[in-house]
């Protein structure tokens, strides 16, 4: 009952229950912010709209115009050419076209394929090719089946952590920081009192 907590309170905040794809329109502070930084946001210093640890991307800073409030060229742009993505160079685009998608966001373009293979494995009666097409992970039912794939195959340690662990052990795994913690902890302790679980505090 744990596990469903974590996974109902990470999908609420992650989508609200509604398939979505990546809100990649930032302002020039919030650009900065979220992908600017060596070591994530938490390294973002607002008075002086700079790094404080250095610089991750720095055209972020050098090429403010072409970023800023361009959902296409941040996305090319911070996701390309990451390790073990499959991402292609930033004039690829595929940053862009493989941002994240459904309830819970699988993003990269290796994650796509990953998601293919699996989907295809249990439906052979709808191949699908989400590489090709990655909006069709945008209906809802493809983007319920790609939550379930992110939580219980994709990472593969998800489930097993959420059975026993907190809020925060869980979004990091899921966030890969603490992006969002204080709602994700307010919807699962909002679940935990409805299902009769003990509330997490951390």
């Amino acid at each position: 009952m744990r596990a469903l907590a974590h996974f109902l309170s990470q999908v609420g905040h992650e989508s609200n229950f509604v398939p979505i794809s990546e809100n990649l329109k930032y302002s020039p502070k919030g650009m900065r912010r979220i992908f600017g930084c060596k070591g994530g946001p938490k390294n973002y210093d607002p008075l002086k709209d700079d790094a404080t640890k250095g610089r991750l991307r720095p055209k972020l800073w050098t090429e403010e115009s072409k970023y800023a409030s361009n959902p296409e060229a941040l996305g090319s742009y911070v996701y390309a050419s990451r390790e073990g993505s499959g991402n292609g160079d930033e004039a690829s685009g595929d940053g862009y076209k493989y941002r994240g998608r459904g309830l819970i966001q699988i993003t990269f373009k290796d994650t796509y394929k990953k998601f293919t293979k699996e989907h295809n494995k249990r439906n052979p009666e709808d191949l699908k090719d989400f590489v090709l097409s990655p909006d069709d992970v945008l209906d809802l039912g493809y983007a319920t089946e790609s939550a379930f794939f992110f939580w219980f195959v994709y990472k593969k340690d998800l489930n097993k952590v959420a059975s026993i662990g907190t809020v925060s052990e869980v979004t990091k795994i899921v966030n890969g920081g603490k992006n969002g913690y204080d709602d994700r902890l307010m919807r699962f302790n909002s679940v935990a009192s409805v299902i009769g679980i003990n509330k997490s505090s951390e």
